[in-house]
């Protein structure tokens, strides 16, 4: 029952907590409000959660595959190393500089912002999910030292 939770509920559960974790550190330096949240204009509010929704939207579209199969892979290997994790997050981060610029590379404010956006992913993703991979998996149990070839 508790891996049928797991797919259903914590593993998506994750990716989602993942992605709004990746859509706040996109945003957030590019954000300008010099008054504050609280003294902010209600038109900027409505605009920055606009903003924050459908830069949620696109990075869950564009990480939706990949890290799919990347989870898939942790669950089925049971690879819950917090610096695979990272490590994956900062390859996402180049591959998706490289495949959506090419040649071309942005500024080095929105690199930078890329891959802060997918090491916070990585990292949202392993508190929710990614510690307890393949923790549903039955271990096998090695027989005892003591008992084990008497003849």
């Amino acid at each position: 029952m508790s891996t049928v939770l797991r797919f259903l509920f914590v593993i998506p559960i994750g990716f989602v907590a993942a992605v709004l974790t990746a859509a706040f550190a996109m945003l957030w330096p590019f954000l300008d409000a010099p008054r504050g949240i609280t003294g902010a204009d209600p038109v900027f509010l409505f605009h920055t959660g606009i903003a924050f929704f459908a830069q949620a939207a696109q990075i869950g579209s564009v990480v939706l595959v990949p890290w799919a199969l990347f989870m898939v892979a942790t669950e089925l290997f049971a690879l819950s190393s917090i610096v695979l994790h990272i490590a994956a997050g900062i390859l996402g981060g180049i591959a998706i500089i490289v495949t959506a610029y090419g040649g071309s590379a942005p500024h080095m404010s929105v690199q930078t912002a890329i891959v802060v956006a997918s090491l916070c992913f990585a990292l949202a993703y392993w508190i929710v999910a990614g510690r307890s991979a393949g923790r549903w998996r039955r271990r096998r149990t090695e027989p005892s030292a003591d008992g084990a070839s008497e003849g």
